[in-house]
């Protein structure tokens, strides 16, 4: 609404073409689980590029998330699946994840098919406003000394969403019925301020923005 453009055509992100090509796709929950959506805080590209200090201690991060992931399978009864960032490096994933449910390049479907989505500040959770998932935002005494811990505590305060610290509430009951709560009102904020234009068309992007082109042309 602030932007000087003398051209704006109304569409979406990425994110949500992706949601139109798999939305009627039938839904496979026969095996209930919980989506974690993994940010690569350690060996992100963006890191190097941008010559950043690592968020998190790769002996220090890992072993608190795992702990804590594992205690959400016995406390819910739901399994995690570890959704792996598209652009990791972390060539130490398999020993790092040995017991856990992982896989890359599927994040998308893995929401949809989920009972519920774990992450800290992914804007995957996209995804989750999308296809209706509980967001459940993780963060740690280590996350928040960094950067980055604002930030999860303003994606959760965003979708009013669940916000647990794996150290200090580690010794804290999990509640499914409570976790799975949705702020629906919250959830049409977030899609319409950063998913999708309201009224905009439901076909991919680039078709958004080459009709109108071609409309512009004639």
């Amino acid at each position: 609404k602030k932007s000087n453009a003398k051209i704006i055509v109304n569409a979406h992100c990425m994110d949500y073409d992706i949601y139109l090509d798999i939305k009627n796709k039938p839904i496979n929950n026969e095996n209930p689980y919980a989506v974690f959506l993994d940010g690569d805080l350690v060996t992100h590209p963006d890191i190097l590029y941008l010559r950043l200090k690592a968020l998190v201690n790769e002996f220090q991060y890992y072993p608190v998330l795992i702990k804590f992931l594992k205690k959400f399978e016995i406390e819910t009864g739901l399994q995690i699946k570890f959704a792996v960032h598209p652009k990791s490096r972390n060539k130490n994933l398999p020993n790092l994840l040995k017991d856990i449910d992982y896989s890359i390049g599927n994040t998308a479907e893995l929401v949809k098919n989920s009972s519920a989505v774990l992450l800290h500040s992914s804007t995957a959770l996209s995804y989750a406003i999308l296809f209706k998932k509980p967001a459940i935002f993780l963060t740690s005494n280590q996350l928040k000394k960094s950067w980055i811990g604002p930030r999860i505590d303003t994606f959760a305060k965003v979708v009013n969403g669940q916000l647990i610290n794996m150290d200090d509430d580690f010794n804290k009951p999990l509640n499914l019925h409570s976790l799975s709560k949705i702020d629906k009102g919250k959830y049409k904020n977030y899609l319409d301020q950063y998913i999708k234009v309201p009224n905009s068309l439901d076909i991919p992007l680039w078709e958004i923005v080459t009709d109108y082109i071609k409309r512009k042309q004639l």
